[in-house]
């Protein structure tokens, strides 16, 4: 009799895996159509300078990914404290004069000469290995007596007991002090976005482990009252935080750039003006080509080009989701799970500020927005995703001979 164990569709492992890759391929070239017309509003030099600039970077990307593709996640988690380290490293390197170099008074890019790396991107990529790891060995610190708050034996809450303080230690206290350290080193530069972003994607993949609620609702309101506090102290941000509320007010300051960004999304309506035919990003949206580029997708190509490209990332989740359900261990979900959020979340938030539902901050639209790091660092994150996925469609056991 030959016993073997087959998990759960392989094949359509593999298919998540093709769809996940040609939507991100798709976002790349679209993201180059969009960057031409998008740079519009440059000069000629500068215009034929970034495209050509960000068409270098796409097979740059690809090469990228496929090198974490075939990277040992094993190998990873023997290297993350040096993966750690040298994120945070080059995170304080762009702070310092004459290596970093500051746009807008921030100071997140390390100059290199023929190119320029956004040291905050790194430290996505380090939380994703560090945290994951981490996550994976105190699994049993996470999940013990998730739902218990009292002992059987006594009155006294568990969090007081030794094992309760043991499992708050090792099982939250010790992650989010890696979460934390990460974006102490981000705010370096300083780049709030990016800190919201690591955040939010370490928090799910936190809560996802199994670490308890009652510890996650009180360091979450914390940190709320802690940002409420920064930003109330912080009156540039202050005003660029409460801009979004009333566009039409300040559109001649704070929210010159959301108001004109709406605009365009409403010249556009459905179908759009045709590419390299908007009028927005050519006269009256500065930058168009970086962070707000979504809107010139709204005015150039309409409701049904903006609604296609967020179905994109909407099926790059999907195929995700579905395929890190047969992850083999919790490290490599939480590795897949990460790279995901950093992917998706990241697109969802810049198309929320975009459109004025969230507060005005600079976050790239992935694959689409101009900047070679973000590109490069997004198809790492491809290549994470596609790698989880190929090792959860190894049969986890080899077929083997037993006698009836």
């Amino acid at each position: 009799m030959v016993i073997k164990e087959q998990q759960e569709g392989p094949g359509a492992l593999g298919g998540y895996s093709l769809g996940i890759l040609l939507l991100a391929m798709s976002l790349a070239v679209f993201g180059l159509v969009v960057q031409y017309s998008a740079g519009i509003s440059l000069s000629a030099s500068n215009r034929t300078a970034a495209f050509y600039r960000q068409l270098t970077y796409v097979p740059i990307a690809f090469v990228a990914g496929f090198a974490f593709f075939r990277v040992n996640l094993d190998k990873a988690r023997e290297w993350r404290w040096w993966i750690l380290g040298g994120a945070c490293f080059a995170m304080a390197l762009a702070r310092v004069p004459h290596v970093g170099v500051s746009v807008n008074g921030s100071w997140r890019w390390i100059d290199f000469g023929f190119f320029r790396l956004q040291a905050s991107d790194l430290g996505k990529l380090a939380l994703v290995v560090v945290l994951s790891d981490f996550l994976a060995r105190m699994q049993r610190h996470t999940l013990a007596n998730k739902f218990t708050i009292y002992q059987l034996s006594s009155r006294e809450p568990y969090v007081f007991t030794r094992r309760g303080w043991i499992d708050c230690r090792e099982g939250f206290v010790k992650p989010v002090g890696i979460l934390l350290l990460i974006a102490g080193f981000i705010a370096l530069g300083p780049d709030l976005g990016t800190i919201l972003l690591c955040c939010a994607v370490g928090g799910t993949m936190m809560l996802v482990s199994g670490v308890r609620w009652a510890y996650v609702v009180p360091t979450f309101l914390l940190g709320l009252g802690g940002f409420t506090v920064l930003i109330l102290n912080w009156p540039n941000r202050l005003r660029r935080f409460t801009s979004f509320l009333e566009p039409w007010e300040k559109r001649g300051d704070e929210a010159y750039q959301l108001f004109e960004g709406m605009v365009a999304f409403g010249v556009g309506g459905l179908t759009g003006k045709g590419a390299a035919n908007g009028i927005q990003g050519r006269a009256y949206l500065p930058e168009a080509h970086t962070d707000f580029v979504f809107s010139v997708i709204g005015e150039e190509y309409g409701l049904v080009a903006t609604s296609l490209v967020a179905l994109v990332y909407l099926g790059i989740f999907w195929c995700a989701y579905r395929a890190m359900r047969h992850s083999a261990d919790l490290y490599r979900f939480n590795v897949c799970l990460g790279a995901t959020l950093f992917l998706v979340l990241q697109a969802l938030i810049n198309m929320g500020v975009v459109t004025g539902l969230l507060p005005t901050k600079g976050i790239s639209l992935p694959f689409i927005s101009y900047g070679g790091t973000n590109l490069v660092i997004m198809g790492c994150m491809v290549g994470l995703v596609l790698n989880c996925i190929r090792e959860s469609a190894r049969p986890a056991f080899v077929a083997k001979e037993a006698r009836a």
